[in-house]
């Protein structure tokens, strides 16, 4: 009989760490107790995504998609999801140190089975990247006129050397750049007060021109949020993993709740607040009309390079820590970072931003369909049924390659919410798609793990870690 392990033995890893480990920014491995931070500095990372362009912007479409009254219901609806989902998630970071793609392989994946998952994690945040650069390129290129192509090479160049040594540099240039964020989107808050006479009448009621309102309005803003529900704890969990355990309880109001308070009632009711007093959505074009044409430029640029960091960090942790996985362990977080950048600058060549809305849809049913499997096993798997106990493993000696209890749920729920997207009309039904596959995956998740019983979760099928253990043959 092979060796068991202690289930209550330090985390595995957690004594092991190394110089190049703490480079990657712990991809690969648990963060160990001397690289734990407070939650300020987490903060102020996911902050940095909450000033995108791209959320006040998404605010004005969906006041003219949904109308004021739909829209705040739907960010109302959202929010609790997500905060519930990231808690859960983010929680469970903390108290393992591990990222996204290392969490996923022991909660139900597998070491190769977390690939797919990680690629289209990373790979959303790299389509968010590039599309960013983009609104930063088209800004500066309205003081300096040069070839397009040309601008996206240098804006996307301009977020390696910020993103080289990982959380500790961005949550510098993060804080440093808050403030000046703030002052300048103040000012053009206060001009378009100013112009308007006050708070515009229709921020609680406007319903433009056709607008969907009611139910349908609601399931519409439900649905264009999917991607943001789905891929927002794994996030935060990236970063969540750096807090220490005991103290995550007391803190998740600023490593948690807070920043996406600030994202679902302040950043996107700002887009629609704009729009309502300038009658345009973009906000590149009336952020210039209200503070002038070099202060717009500035105010465009800080926002995006705040946002971009995150959006790059993310990206090449998860590449970093998949890439072991496959056989790659050289292919570090550094070439990464490099190896985004580049994709970063075809994409903006091929016009990404134009080509941005039907992507997202499908990644936020992929990306709802892996928050449910995680959840699944966290909260029920591991927390009600304790199927498997212990500390979750992520080495790939101890786990299997493939484990079909995430990997089967995860297809089941994507398959079924994708058909549902394809081929139903009604907007009710269609609009819910991602969330149906949310409920399938989860269900699916459970009943597999219940039916297998945790004996596709370790690669020693004696592992104490199971609760009932399937005994090899001596």
């Amino acid at each position: 009989m092979s060796n068991s392990l202690n289930v209550n033995a330090p985390l595995a890893g957690s004594e092991d760490t190394s110089a190049q480990d703490a480079e990657n920014d712990y991809s690969r491995t648990r963060v160990p107790d001397h690289a734990k931070r407070g939650a300020g500095a987490v903060f102020s990372v996911l902050v940095g995504f909450v000033t995108a362009f791209f959320f006040i912007l998404i605010g004005g479409l969906f006041l003219n998609k949904s109308g004021a009254a739909a829209t705040w219901i739907g960010l109302g609806i959202s929010f609790c999801m997500l905060i519930v989902l990231t808690l859960i998630v983010a929680h469970t970071a903390s108290k393992e140190g591990l990222t996204a793609e290392l969490l996923t392989r022991g909660t139900g994946f597998g070491a190769a089975g977390s690939v797919l998952t990680t690629s289209i994690y990373a790979g959303t945040f790299v389509i968010y990247a590039a599309a960013e650069g983009q609104i930063l390129a088209y800004s500066i290129d309205q003081i300096w006129d040069l070839p397009d192509k040309l601008w996206h090479v240098i804006v996307a160049l301009i977020f390696v050397p910020m993103a080289w040594n990982g959380i500790s540099s961005m949550t510098k240039i993060l804080s440093w750049t808050v403030m000046l964020y703030v002052i300048m989107l103040a000012w053009a808050i206060v001009t378009a007060w100013n112009q308007n006479g006050g708070m515009p009448a229709g921020m609680f009621t406007a319903m433009p021109d056709g607008a969907v309102g009611g139910v349908a309005g609601v399931i519409a803003i439900l649905a264009a949020l999917a991607g943001t529900v789905g891929i927002n704890p794994f996030e935060a969990s990236d970063y969540n993993r750096f807090i220490r355990p005991g103290e995550f309880t007391r803190k998740a109001v600023y490593s948690v709740v807070l920043p996406y308070a600030l994202l679902f009632f302040v950043a996107i009711p700002l887009g629609m607040y704009f729009t309502l007093i300038t009658g345009s959505v973009e906000p590149s074009i009336y952020f210039i009309g209200l503070i002038g044409l070099v202060p717009g430029v500035v105010l465009a640029w800080v926002s995006q390079i705040r946002v971009n960091l995150t959006n790059i960090h993310v990206s090449s942790v998860a590449f970093s820590s998949a890439s072991e996985v496959l056989g790659a362990p050289t292919l570090v977080r550094k070439f990464w970072i490099l190896a985004v950048t580049a994709v970063c600058i075809g994409l903006m060549w091929a016009d990404v931003l134009g080509n941005l809305f039907v992507f997202l849809q499908w990644t936020g049913i992929f990306l709802l369909s892996w928050v449910a499997c995680v959840v699944a096993d966290i909260t029920v798997v591991r927390g009600l049924l304790k199927i498997v106990t212990g500390p979750i493993e992520f080495r790939t000696s101890k786990i299997r390659r493939y484990n079909s209890v995430g990997i089967t749920a995860l297809a089941v729920g994507v398959s079924i919410a994708s058909y549902i997207w394809f081929n139903v009309s009604d907007p009710i039904i269609n609009g819910l798609s991602a969330y149906i596959g949310f409920a399938v995956a989860f269900v699916v998740h459970v009943g597999l793990a219940v039916a297998t019983k945790g004996r596709t979760y370790f690669s020693d099928t004696t592992d104490t870690r199971i609760s009932v253990p399937v005994f090899a043959e001596q």
